[in-house]
């Protein structure tokens, strides 16, 4: 995986704060191949407290706080895409 614990921290502080401790936060992506270089931090969260407004809010605080592009896929209670499967199956919850 090719973040920082204080990166990884901080992913985790924010989307807590945005979305509560109940969140669970997978990263997925590039970042989780230690080989590759670059890219965008991917993540994934489930959470009974979706709003456009919190993911946005969170979206923009993380590319601040990390200085990278920031993919936020949040799942909505009761849907389901093939990006919410394959991030599970692909990634690492933090």
């Amino acid at each position: 995986m090719r973040l920082t614990l204080s990166q990884t921290q901080l992913i985790t502080d924010s989307v807590h704060r945005h979305f509560g401790a109940q969140a669970k936060i997978w990263l997925f992506g590039s970042r989780t191949d230690d080989c590759k270089r670059g890219g965008d931090v991917d993540l994934y969260v489930e959470t009974d407290r979706p709003e456009l407004l919190r993911e946005l809010r969170c979206k923009i605080s993380l590319e601040v706080a990390l200085d990278l592009h920031v993919d936020l896929v949040v799942k909505k209670p009761g849907q389901s895409h093939p990006i919410h499967a394959i991030a599970k199956a692909e990634g690492v919850l933090l």
